[in-house]
């Protein structure tokens, strides 16, 4: 598949989701925290295994400094985003009146500019590869070179990005919109990461694009890590349901152990 065709099957799987997600919403709302789960502890997986050991056979110095950037990053945006990005939106303890679009604005934001983060490092890691001439291949390596693209992050950002898709949906159905006003917003959403990806190509030619890529990753993974450890702890606490958490999260750990091997 092409470059380009893999940015719009990133586009059009998300587009796909949402219009699943309108027309069938009352089921969605049903098993939304059983998708979220399973896509957490997926995404998860994915970064220990695969993505990690990616970041750390980079050669930039004190690369572990630009994981902690993306964590804390992530944490500010979270002031926007309302944690959506977990797969449901943070109400504050004692607001009698919450008000779905006063904060819809700066949620959105916050989502966007997680969502075109993300998007960058999925094609200017191929890049770096072609610049860094070693010779030599890695075992856990996320680039698959025949591809042109990181093919496990991909999936890191798709797993994460469904729920999400899911989630958003149901909230701007909450949320009263007009259906033009919605349907041109979640556009915008789809189209974040995959604008990420554009940016990302634009830099193929980049000087310094192998420092450039491990930087990105490794801000990237500090954000996903932020997002997932939090949820999959959130879950694993949920002292309701929490031997159907603890079965959910396996196996999303578990596909993501098995699913590149």
């Amino acid at each position: 598949m092409s470059n380009w065709g893999i940015i719009s099957a990133m586009f059009l799987v998300v587009v796909a989701t949402g219009v699943v997600t309108y027309i069938f919403q009352d089921l969605f709302k049903g098993i939304k925290h059983y998708l979220t789960t399973v896509g957490v502890a997926f995404v998860l997986s994915l970064i220990c295994v695969h993505i990690l050991p990616e970041v750390f056979h980079s050669h930039v110095p004190n690369i572990g400094a630009y994981l902690l950037l993306g964590f804390v990053f992530q944490i500010f945006l979270e002031l926007f985003s309302k944690g959506i990005e977990h797969g449901h939106v943070h109400h504050h303890a004692g607001e009698k009146h919450y008000s779905i679009n006063k904060t819809l604005v700066s949620m959105f934001f916050g989502l966007c500019v997680h969502s075109l983060i993300e998007g960058i490092p999925l094609f200017i890691l191929d890049a770096a590869e072609s610049h860094v001439g070693h010779g030599h291949g890695h075992s856990h390596s996320v680039v698959h070179a025949t591809e042109g693209f990181s093919t496990v992050f991909f999936w890191a950002i798709l797993g994460h990005k469904i729920p999400v898709a899911v989630v958003l949906m149901l909230f701007l159905i909450q949320s009263k919109l007009k259906k033009s006003t919605m349907i041109w917003l979640f556009i915008l959403f789809a189209s974040m990461s995959p604008i990420g990806g554009i940016i990302g190509l634009s830099m193929d030619n980049a000087a310094a694009v192998n420092e450039l890529s491990s930087i990105l990753l490794a801000v990237t993974t500090g954000m996903l890590i932020h997002v997932t450890t939090l949820l999959v702890f959130e879950e694993y606490h949920n002292q309701k349901e929490k031997i159907k958490n603890i079965v959910l999260i396996i196996v999303g750990l578990v596909l993501g152990i098995f699913v590149f091997v």
